[in-house]
């Protein structure tokens, strides 16, 4: 049975499933047009990307833009990534430094959630979960499938194994070839849901798995994302259209 996690009163694990929405931005200038533009939209996390950064090679600037979400939507949820070239990320890194920033950012305390990759080293991986949680932040294990969809156990086992890592949620995404593997996808949520003991969120990408975004509620996923101002994955729809169908699959419509 799903436990949820409470984040800044956003149930996450029960209920609707929540629309997490990507903040990307090259630097200081076009983070603040961002913020202004995605202030108002229907969103309930806010996930900043911080690999798109030009200055992510630095630890300092990285944390002083996340100060700047922090302080732009206090009272939303917010998701720190910084997705690695390996797992369809802007920056390329080392071990070394990844682990170096997320330290930082842990303790710094700015984020509500923390997204962490799964196949970095289980260690250092325990570590880092270990280190969020003792500051009071979520941490979020993930996994990316960019060239395909591995079979449903293959999903299940991944999902599984991030919650024995220790995470407070478990996503991974995957690239379908055919209908047939989203609906692989599908399979593994469902089964996953049955079997975790924490949210889990899912994902079939590019526009052939557009659908796994819209059904998270039915399958078990707690989290979809939704396009701002610039997709962040292939498939993405944007942050209103998708509050507008999720509405209306949960309230029903002629």
């Amino acid at each position: 049975m799903c436990s949820c996690l409470v984040v800044k009163n956003t149930v996450i694990g029960s209920g609707r499933t929540k629309i997490a929405v990507p903040l990307v931005a090259r630097d200081a200038a076009v983070l603040s047009a961002v913020l202004d533009q995605i202030k108002n939209l229907p969103f309930d996390i806010v996930e900043f990307r911080a690999d798109f950064l030009e200055c992510a090679g630095s630890i300092g600037e990285v944390l002083r833009h996340t100060q700047t979400v922090r302080d732009a939507l206090p009272d939303k949820p917010l998701l720190f990534t910084f997705r690695r070239h390996g797992e369809g990320g802007s920056f390329p890194c080392s071990d070394d430094y990844y682990f170096e920033l997320l330290d930082a950012l842990i303790e710094s305390r700015l984020p509500d959630i923390i997204d962490i990759e799964l196949f970095s080293g289980e260690t250092a991986v325990r570590c880092a979960v270990a280190n969020a949680q003792k500051n009071g932040i979520a941490a979020l294990l993930c996994n990316h499938e960019f060239h395909r969809t591995p079979p449903q156990e293959e999903i299940v086992c991944r999902l599984k194994q991030m919650e024995d890592c220790g995470a407070d949620i478990c996503k991974i995404a995957v690239m379908p070839q055919s209908a047939e593997d989203v609906l692989t996808l599908l399979s593994a949520t469902l089964k996953a849901k049955e079997l975790a003991a924490k949210p889990i969120v899912t994902m079939s990408m590019g526009q052939t798995g557009a659908v796994s975004r819209l059904a998270g509620q039915v399958f078990g996923s707690s989290i979809t994302f939704g396009s701002g101002t610039q997709n962040s994955a292939p498939g993405q729809i944007g942050v209103s259209a998708l509050r507008a169908t999720l509405d209306c699959l949960e309230n029903g419509a002629d």
